[in-house]
């Protein structure tokens, strides 16, 4: 059963005449009786500090919980100047309040008494992940008489529904999958009456066509080529002139998939697809720009661009068109407009952040409050390791702007020297090999980042992995990580613990901005910083951010003309 994620409520907006607003709920505070003056206050509190969260007034914020909830699932504490402490208090205080106010019924199954069935239940399981999965559940349905053997899909149904429209729970479609699969758990693993439920999936439909429904020729001729691609027989008669690296092997393979698919959402059947040269021939390379045109408004898009060139070369090199057919679809790849040069909307948004002082402050200590809390740490054990590796990736980057394919295959002794000696410098090197444009790169480490790279390698890490480490970024079995697994680590620390939404390859961008800042037109300093072959590819993608420096000076320079006192007027003499 797939079950559609719940609309979200508006916050703002035109609210009926007869909607209540978080003020109805401070009036309603004022006349209870219940509580002492300070829980009193405590409570006004928390209203007016989640009105503030969400940036408006208490009297235009409608006192709608599921709407609420989903405002302040995306507020990160830190970006708020909070603790995750002071903002889980402040969650939990203004629940009772709109509890206490009356005007809304607040689901609080954890104060519930549970049913002696309900509390047999649970007192015979022994595994603890099942306690926790299930005591909201529990609560729920002592409270509504509703025993362990009637839970069905519409027990569960209404469950959810009172969670989402009674509480303040950021996640209410993982709690619905997570419930149904720890219940359905425990019917299997009792001889108890209760009935197995309907687990639902709320991922969206796939966007990209099923790879399984296409023709084992096609899918054979794509391995052929992928495989051609790496270079794997250096030399065979056709072999390529330089092999791709993986990961430009990876996006060759999701353009051939995004091309596909465009294809078969132009009215071609998957079963008339035998091979790579049916994406080329003249018709249907017309048919998947189109179709890629349309899907995005017409607007520029680098990775439409990006696909007509990989389609048009795979057209050459593998299928072997003649001169003719090449001149054809280098006319129709013309068509696509070109990606305008610069930082893309994403990037510009994650640099604003950036605009704030305060932000960049807490990216650049962020490290050391990290290594301040696993250097305390009495047991270390995986949390650990994973926090000490944050705490160095985010180090290095603010630093040393490197790609994350390097940053996440450094290793000991071949790409970080460590030095020990008082004054002596701990560097990065980089061969031009492992670099994307093929330029060795090398950088000093700064001391501080250096100490804490020794302190890793020699003691933090062989605690928990057992011996000192070669990668720096590795397992608890001290297998490597994977890149994807570093930059999934990077931005889960830098937006829970810093309130900062940023990729570790926006850290270059980011280094740009900075070294703009403080030296305006410095694009070669950028240029060697970010190891760019051409200076022209650093101005076309940070122009923009260097043009602001000199609109800022322009600004400057008026403000100084306007404060200046006002020349005396001299007056006319008479002839």
């Amino acid at each position: 059963m797939t079950i559609k994620s719940q609309p979200k409520a508006s916050l703002g907006g035109h609210a009926s005449p007869t909607q209540m607003h978080l003020s109805d709920a401070l009036v309603a505070l004022e006349s209870h009786k219940g509580f002492s003056e300070t829980r009193l206050r405590d409570l006004r509190s928390s209203i007016k500090r989640v009105a503030a969260l969400l940036g408006d007034d208490p009297a235009h914020i409608p006192l709608d919980l599921p709407a609420v909830s989903a405002k302040l699932a995306t507020i990160s504490p830190a970006a708020a100047g909070l603790t995750s402490k002071s903002f889980s208090n402040i969650r939990s205080n203004f629940l009772r309040a709109v509890e206490a106010s009356g005007l809304k019924l607040v689901q609080r199954p954890a104060k519930a008494p549970r049913s002696a069935a309900w509390a047999k239940l649970i007192a015979d399981l022994s595994n603890k992940r099942i306690h926790i999965g299930l005591s909201r559940l529990a609560g729920h349905a002592s409270a509504a008489g509703i025993e362990p053997e009637q839970i069905n899909n519409a027990a569960i149904e209404t469950f959810i529904t009172a969670v989402r429209n009674g509480s303040l729970h950021r996640k209410p479609n993982d709690l619905h999958r997570k419930v149904t699969l720890i219940w359905n758990e425990v019917v299997r693993k009792t001889a108890l009456n209760l009935q197995l439920v309907d687990v639902p999936s709320f991922r969206r439909p796939p966007k990209r066509i099923e790879w399984s429904l296409l023709t084992n020729a096609f899918r054979n001729d794509v391995d052929k080529y992928l495989t051609w691609c790496g270079g794997s027989d250096a030399f065979a008669a056709d072999a390529r002139s330089r092999a791709l690296a993986p990961q430009t092997i990876r996006l060759r393979q999701n353009e051939i998939h995004a091309a596909i698919t465009a294809l078969v959402e132009s009215g071609i059947k998957p079963t008339a697809i035998k091979s790579l040269a049916d994406l080329v021939s003249s018709e249907n390379f017309k048919r998947i720009l189109r179709r890629r045109h349309e899907t995005i408004g017409g607007r520029e898009n680098v990775f439409n661009h990006g696909l007509a060139r990989s389609l048009v070369d795979l057209a050459v090199r593998w299928v072997k068109i003649d001169a003719a057919a090449h001149a054809e679809l280098k006319r129709l790849a013309g068509k696509i407009p070109m990606p305008i040069s610069g930082l893309t909307d994403k990037n510009k948004r994650a640099l604003r952040q950036f605009d704030d002082p305060a932000v960049l402050w807490r990216l650049y200590h962020l490290p050391w409050r990290l290594w301040a809390e696993v250097k305390r740490d009495a047991k270390p054990n995986f949390r650990t390791l994973v926090k000490a590796q944050a705490a160095l990736a985010v180090a290095i980057l603010c630093y040393i702007p490197v790609r994350l394919q390097n940053l996440a295959t450094l290793t000991f002794d071949v790409h970080l020297f460590m030095r020990k000696a008082p004054g002596a410098t701990s560097s990065l090197e980089l061969p031009a090999g492992e670099v994307k444009n093929r330029r060795e790169l090398a950088f000093d480490i700064p001391s501080d980042v250096a100490k804490m790279l020794i302190e890793y390698r020699n003691r933090i890490a062989p605690k928990v992995i057992g011996r000192r480490p070669d990668r720096l970024f590795v397992n608890v079995d001290g297998t490597p990580k994977t890149q994807w697994t570093v930059a999934w680590m990077i931005r889960t620390y830098l937006k829970r613990r810093a309130g900062i939404a940023l990729s570790s390859h926006q850290f270059r961008h980011l280094s740009a901005k900075v070294l703009l800042d403080a030296e305006p037109g410095s694009f070669e300093t950028v240029r060697q910083l970010l190891g760019h072959k051409s200076l022209t590819t650093t101005v076309g993608a940070y122009a923009g951010i260097d043009s602001r420096r000199a609109a800022r000076h322009h600004q400057r320079l008026g403000e100084e003309a306007l404060a200046a006192k006002k020349p005396a007027r001299r007056s006319k003499k008479l002839a």
